[in-house]
């Protein structure tokens, strides 16, 4: 594995019921956003659970900071951030929930917490359970974001929030891990966010490899990633 890679995918192979994710190599190498895209049911959240260790390869090995993230989950978790918009949380008050989480984590910025609970508009004091849908994905993204992780991986990150959310979101995203030690993995079906955030792409359909590289070079000028994705077979 070269070590300005914090991710490396070999011959990588998982089965989910009739459904089969084939990625025979994929590199991410540090100071990169990937955006990942492709239709429903093309195997974006699959490979995000696997980089994260939440789901093991049937075939192949995935390194994430030169670990299997399946093997040795602590290694890679402690560096690394996940977030989903279906993400559980704890029925509790929002500072007592942050302040949990904390304990699991040396590098936990509080202040960075603070931060962005200002800059979200949540109160600490406010029940999770009380959330509204954006305000949830909001808070979602905080615990994601708040010990500053090596990788952060990003599925649907932007659900419930309306234009100016998502631009708030992004720019929060952007401004934290803005880093050339960092690097960010970003799955959403808002492709114009994708495309104005994102180095390089990796486009999946039906569990295959259908596109990978730099996101100006594959999309190209004169045309937008919806259209290349169409243009590849690989739109929603």
């Amino acid at each position: 594995m070269d070590t300005t890679d914090l991710i490396e995918v070999r011959g990588l192979g998982i089965k989910r019921g009739s459904f089969r994710l084939q990625i025979p190599d994929w590199r991410v190498a540090t100071g990169q956003v990937i955006g990942l895209v492709g239709p429903n049911g093309a195997g974006k959240t699959t490979l995000l659970e696997a980089l994260a260790g939440l789901r093991p390869p049937h075939e192949g090995r995935i390194f994430v900071f030169g670990h299997q993230p399946h093997r040795t989950p602590v290694a890679v978790r402690s560096a690394l951030g996940f977030m989903s918009d279906d993400m559980p949380l704890f029925a509790a008050r929002i500072g007592k929930l942050l302040r949990l989480i904390s304990g699991y984590y040396a590098t936990w910025d509080r202040e960075l917490v603070e931060e962005l609970l200002t800059r979200f508009k949540i109160d600490p004091r406010q029940r999770v359970e009380k959330l509204s849908k954006g305000q949830g994905t909001r808070l979602r993204l905080i615990t994601a974001l708040a010990f500053r992780p090596q990788v952060l991986l990003l599925d649907e990150p932007a659900a419930g929030l309306d234009l100016a959310g998502r631009h708030a979101l992004l720019e929060s995203v952007l401004e934290v891990v803005r880093d050339p030690a960092r690097s960010v993995i970003i799955s959403s079906h808002l492709l114009h966010d994708v495309e104005r955030v994102s180095d390089r792409l990796l486009v999946l359909h039906e569990g295959s490899v259908v596109r990978e590289g730099s996101t100006d070079e594959l999309v190209g000028a004169g045309r937008t990633l919806e259209e290349a994705l169409v243009a590849w077979g690989a739109a929603g």
